[in-house]
């Protein structure tokens, strides 16, 4: 397991969307739940998402469980945003 810089904020950032999702209503129960399934399976990697978005684009985050279209998009927007979304 790998929990270099990238994957440990966007897991952090995920986790706290969810609890800001947790504290305005149970109508947001499953987008809550879907944040924290993706912030754990991004701590259990063992490669930086940084370096999957490289090597798989989109489809290779939409591959680590946990993570459908909308959450990869949502990585994708974060890497591009530090500078880190470099496709090889």
């Amino acid at each position: 397991m790998v929990m270099d810089g990238i994957n440990q904020q966007i897991a952090a950032l995920f986790y706290a969307k969810a609890a800001i999702l947790k504290a305005r209503s149970d109508k947001y129960k499953f987008r809550t739940l879907a944040y924290i399934r993706a912030a754990q399976a991004i701590t259990k990697l063992d490669r930086g998402l940084d370096e999957i978005y490289a090597h798989g684009w989109l489809v290779g985050l939409e591959k680590i469980e946990g993570i459908g279209n909308r959450l990869a998009h949502e990585i994708e927007t974060e890497l591009k945003s530090r500078g880190l979304a470099k496709k090889k």
